[in-house]
């Protein structure tokens, strides 16, 4: 009889390590659906980015740093195509509507003012050994000590 207590004593536990297992194995996104989809990613630097990202039937475009994030456009999702066989014409097709949903002349702009910012700031390495410009201010500071 002992053994018998003991046996379903075991198997209660293992019952709940597993139900346990399963739901946190899911997640909090799988139980409340996928709040946030990443629609697309595009570099335009060495560590920036613009990104485009849907979340509660709203579609943002971020602009991402290596220092911060920044919403630089808000717009509707656009409405679902149909499924067929996407042949390069209809790939070609759809990125002009949502070029056309953000602006293209809008997106342009604050593309540019967003990398006119980037090029404002400094190199975090300005100023220190590290940096070629440092070793070009040097080099050029010894040639023209050594004029007459």
């Amino acid at each position: 009889m002992l053994g018998l207590r003991v046996l379903v004593s075991l198997g209660a536990v293992l019952g709940v390590m597993w139900l346990l297992y399963r739901r946190l194995r899911r997640g909090p996104a799988a139980a409340k659906g996928r709040p946030l989809s990443l629609v697309s990613r595009q570099s335009v630097g060495p560590k920036a980015s613009v990104v485009l990202v849907d979340t509660d039937g709203k579609r943002f475009m971020l602009g991402v740093t290596e220092h911060g994030i920044s919403v630089l456009h808000t717009a509707e999702v656009p409405a679902p195509e149909p499924a067929e066989a996407e042949a390069p014409a209809a790939a070609t097709r759809r990125a002009a509507r949502h070029a056309a949903s953000f602006g293209a002349q809008r997106f342009d702009a604050e593309l540019a003012a967003q990398q006119g910012r980037l090029a404002e700031q400094p190199a975090p390495l300005a100023g220190s050994i590290l940096d070629p410009g440092t070793w070009r201010l040097a080099a050029g500071a010894l040639r023209a000590g050594r004029r007459p």
